[in-house]
């Protein structure tokens, strides 16, 4: 039985406490069902639809419909900016949209996805890039089911929503838990509202899911004095946790009688790669662990990148609408672009990042597309460098706090990233290759502490 295909159980399935709303799995079957027939009627062909995404019985719905229609669905955030959705609709061309509600749309002409095509995933959709992430219906099976595995997921865990249904790492919760017939409590609260934790309690929430910025926002709230009695266990993923946030997230589960799992993973392996065991934890912390039932980690023997091997490597990225008809391009083989290295027990340990890319708030932005858009915004040379929670914008000229505060202004505009992840420094001349291109690599020494 595929996690997209409700039983008739009695069982509830998911709550939404925002409307007092409770869904059994068999309601929602019958909704996923009624949801096919729509689709149906607009095309008994593979189509594409474009799910505005939500942590809502409704979003939840259109999905597992999606997926057992057979139409290929690309997931976006329902907070996205609208000239960043009309950018992914004109690049892709749906058949169909939900966004609370759904629409039809006649694209004659468009190709047909391919036959094993189930989800595409934003991989910097919070820059607008429209490169996404291919996922088959055996990734997104297989992944779901090695993770209810390694985190011994059972059919009474309750877990509470605290990420994007469109995030690969927030889809990952769901696909799972509903694989073992959990109950999903699904929320857009934030974590730092006292309403959060009221409904937390109130539904008697078993674990919840982190980025590292989350479990930054925990820590100001002193969460080892929180009192949860339904909490079992809790996971983090999306980043490299600080260390010291590491030891007292680990301490406080202790505390707790908890269980805190470390992850390591990205939407091109349709979410996890691997995780730190609970026993593990304080032996191997900062390590990413090992790989995930049914997966297999290696070095390469001469760049050191991290390689990952398993069911749930992604069929390649799409750029168009036209790539949604190719094939498995990779063969269950992932070039993470990390460097990372392996101890004398097998577990894994990073390194480095190869490509351009850091994480905020555990959403993966690319600084190529940071950087272009300042540049649309200034007339000066500009470079972006970062590390993981931190963007560092510099400038070649003389230090003007009116360009700083412009800056800044501009990236919460157009990003929502917080003014205290932005790091603006002035240079007289940018460091440049023999090429002439800027020297990344010698900005990022001279930059970043």
């Amino acid at each position: 039985m595929m996690f997209w295909e409700p039983t008739n159980a009695s069982t509830p399935a998911l709550m939404e406490p925002k409307f007092n709303h409770m869904v059994t799995y068999g309601q929602l079957h019958e909704k996923v069902s009624s949801f096919v027939e729509r689709l149906s009627c607009f095309s008994s062909t593979k189509q594409l639809g474009i799910i505005f995404a939500r942590n809502t019985v409704d979003s939840v719905v259109a999905y597992l419909a999606a997926l057992n229609k057979k139409d290929a669905v690309l997931l976006l955030d329902a907070s996205l900016k609208d000239e960043l959705r009309q950018n992914f609709i004109r690049t892709y061309k749906p058949d169909w949209i939900f966004d609370k509600e759904l629409i039809q749309f006649n694209n004659t002409g468009s190709q047909e996805p391919h036959p094993d095509l189930a989800v595409l995933l934003t991989t910097s959709g919070s820059t607008g890039n429209p490169r996404v992430v291919r996922l088959s219906y055996n990734n997104l099976q297989s992944n779901a089911v090695s993770i209810a595995e390694y985190l011994d997921i059972t059919n009474t865990e309750r877990p509470i929503t605290t990420l994007p249904m469109a995030y690969s790492y927030g889809l990952s919760i769901i696909n799972s838990h509903l694989h073992k017939e959990a109950t999903l409590i699904l929320t857009d609260e934030s974590v730092i509202s006292t309403r959060f934790w009221e409904l937390f309690n109130a539904c008697e929430a078993t674990s919840f899911a982190g980025v590292p910025y989350l479990y930054q926002m925990l820590h100001r709230l002193r969460f080892d004095r929180m009192v949860l009695p339904s909490l079992c266990s809790f996971t983090q993923a999306g980043g490299r946790l600080p260390e010291k946030l590491a030891e007292y997230f680990t301490r406080a589960a202790q505390n707790k009688n908890c269980k805190f799992t470390m992850m390591y993973g990205q939407t091109e392996a349709t979410a996890r790669i691997s995780y730190v065991p609970h026993a593990k934890l304080t032996e191997k912390l900062g390590s990413i662990g090992i790989a995930i039932p049914g997966g297999k980690l290696e070095l390469d023997k001469h760049t050191s990148e991290l390689l990952y091997m398993g069911p749930n490597v992604m069929m390649g990225y799409a750029e168009s609408r036209g790539d949604l008809t190719k094939g498995d391009l990779l063969n269950g083989t992932l070039r993470t672009g990390d460097v990372g290295r392996q101890d004398e027990d097998g577990y894994f340990w990073l390194e480095g990042r190869i490509k351009r890319f850091i994480k905020l708030y555990g959403l993966r932005m690319n600084l190529d597309d940071i950087e272009r858009f300042i540049g649309t915004e200034i007339s000066m040379p500009i470079a972006c460098v970062g590390k993981d929670e931190l963007i560092t914008v510099v400038l070649e000229g003389l230090e003007d706090m009116e360009i700083k505060s412009f800056i800044r202004i501009k990236l919460k505009e157009q990003y929502n990233i917080h003014h205290t992840c932005v790091n603006v420094v002035f240079k007289e001349v940018l460091p440049v290759l023999e090429n002439g291109k800027i020297d990344y690599g010698k900005l990022k020494e001279e930059v970043l502490v």
